[in-house]
């Protein structure tokens, strides 16, 4: 590209620019820029011209598809003179390089015909159409990334500062997650080019919005496997996700009607039924586990009844890591004509997750379990629910007309999101999951499993180490007692040496009752750790022990 062939295209600023050229255009200059086997540094081959023609691009039509990934748009505004500046670093590069099929389908998804929605016969119609759109523009994931932890611990800048002295390990990801730049520069460039209120306004960056928006709830479906976009409704989290849903489910319960947990439950998925039950006269009936961590299953049989109206399990145990049956579970459920809901906070980064072939009536969860901010979850709702349960909450956006003589309300979800929904949260999401999807998941299934398995054979191995839960199947926690220390004790001296772990009753007290204890020790894995960082945690456990 040379400067005359800038300068023409300068003249042309009202001339739209179709994906198609966009799409070429980016390839071209991304070639340039990467197209070098010495990554060390960028190529002084792309030239002011080059610069000065991607931001006119942007400025042409910046509705239309970004041209470049944020790490190099943040080193062209850096720039100022022919060469980029040495700050970039291999780990900008590779990332870009890794993710531009992905960034290519993100801006795809971002390209709504914004004039087709001006033409609207109603606001009311702007979430229909943005959905359309996405769905019209949505092209194929690649091959599925095979699982580099090296790599991928590049990805997340928080692993990589010190605590004390020492390098973080975080094994406190069952409590929460650490974010992937791709969730960090998504929220940081939402907030600074694209944020408005959504849905109730004809300006263009209202449509911005709602359309990054409604990508969000696009992603969450194709994650979990949902028939529509219907089906998903966006809360601040599991704990509000299940309370929304024993609030909801109170129009087909009355006095009598039983409610099935489990023993190993969180406390999220029993206050709300017990507040429920205070309220309606429901009994809660529990579903036992035994000393390896598994469900009873005869138990379950034995206590489905007639009775049962509602079956609320977790998918995977926060104390324990058992995955649940819940796929043959909800099957007995339905059979005796109850609901089924799943707490899928503890599996929804570790398993892939097919609500229909779960068999599921909800499916609850977390943003946070799951790479993206707090304030965000999601409630999976099967779509011949959606109609008998009534709204939880009142206000705007879940409304079609309000009078004094009655109000009737809009179409799910929006029925079920009253006000103004956490936008960059939901955003934030979106960009999580899609981060997450790029990966191979029976490679990562293989890699936390082999964590799982070094850190419980280690830890066994120690004397005095006393772990909880046996199972053979679960996700990648371990919960452990060390004698003559207390819990805070041993997290502490982990802390020291630059190891979070969680210490506690993990908020599942009953759980830890079944084995006479309070609290437990436990560290929990995500794809971003390695068995380097379990041998740390399991030679201070060891030298703890020899303390002793």
């Amino acid at each position: 590209m040379n400067e005359s062939n800038y300068s023409a295209r300068s003249t042309e600023r009202n001339t739209s620019i179709d994906a198609t050229e966009t799409n070429e255009i980016s390839s071209r200059l991304l070639n340039q820029i990467f197209g070098t086997e010495q990554l060390s540094r960028i190529p002084g081959s792309l030239t002011p011209a080059d610069i000065l023609y991607a931001e006119e691009l942007t400025a042409v039509a910046p509705t239309e598809p970004a041209v470049l990934p944020e790490p190099v748009r943040r080193a062209i505004e850096r720039v100022d003179s022919k060469r980029f500046p040495q700050d970039i670093t291999d780990a900008d590069i590779q990332r870009t390089v890794r993710s531009l099929q992905s960034e290519s389908e993100a801006a795809l998804h971002r390209k709504v015909n914004f004039r087709e929605q001006e033409q609207a016969d109603s606001s009311l119609n702007a979430p229909k159409l943005q959905r359309d759109a996405i769905r019209k523009n949505k092209s194929k994931l690649g091959a599925a990334r095979t699982l580099d932890v090296r790599s991928v611990r590049s990805d997340f800048p928080a692993l990589h500062q010190d605590i004390n002295g020492h390098s973080l390990v975080w094994f406190d990801n069952g409590a929460t997650t650490h974010k992937p730049i791709e969730v960090i520069e998504t929220l940081s460039r939402f907030y600074a080019c694209d944020y408005s209120n959504i849905h109730r306004a004809a300006h263009t960056l209202a449509a911005r919005a709602t359309d990054h928006y409604e990508l969000a709830r696009e992603t969450v479906r194709e994650f979990v496997h949902a028939q529509s976009t219907n089906d998903i409704v966006f809360v601040r989290g599991t704990t509000e996700g299940i309370n929304f849903i024993a609030q909801t489910c109170k129009s087909f319960l009355k006095e009598g009607d039983e409610v099935l947990l489990t023993e190993m439950e969180h406390h999220a998925n029993i206050v709300p039924w017990q507040l429920l039950a205070d309220e309606l006269r429901l009994r809660i009936r529990v579903i036992p586990f035994n000393d390896d961590g598994d469900i009873m299953m005869d138990e379950y049989r034995r206590l489905l009844t007639h009775k049962t109206k509602i079956v609320s399990v977790t998918h995977a145990s926060n104390t324990l890591g058992t995955i649940l049956p819940v796929e043959e579970m909800a099957s007995m459920a339905h059979r005796k004509g109850a609901r089924f809901v799943i707490d899928g906070a503890q599996s929804v980064a570790h398993l892939p997750i097919d609500v229909q072939s779960l068999g599921c009536d909800f499916f609850v969860f977390s943003g946070h379990k799951v790479f993206a901010p707090t304030g965000i979850g999601v409630v999976y709702i099967h779509p011949d629910l959606q109609e008998l349960l009534p709204p939880w909450q009142g206000g705007g956006n879940m409304i079609h007309r309000v009078s004094f003589d009655g109000t009737t309300f809009s179409d799910p979800p929006a029925k079920f999101e009253a006000g103004t929904p956490s936008i960059g949260d939901a955003v934030g999401l979106g960009a999580a999951l899609r981060y997450l999807m790029q990966f191979d998941s029976a490679s990562l299934l293989q890699h936390e499993h082999s964590l799982l398995e070094h850190a419980s054979t280690s830890l066994q191995s120690i004397p005095g180490v006393t772990t909880l839960g046996r199972s053979r199947n679960k996700v990648g926690l371990v919960s452990f007692v060390l004698d003559r220390y207390t819990t805070d004790q041993v997290g502490k001296e982990l802390d020291r040496q630059g190891i979070a772990v969680r210490t506690g009753h993990h908020c599942a007290q009953p759980s830890l009752r079944h084995f006479g204890l309070e609290s437990t020790v436990r560290p929990s894995f995500a794809l971003y750790n390695t068995h380097e960082e379990i041998d740390r945690m399991i030679e201070v456990i060891h030298r703890l022990a020899r303390k002793a």
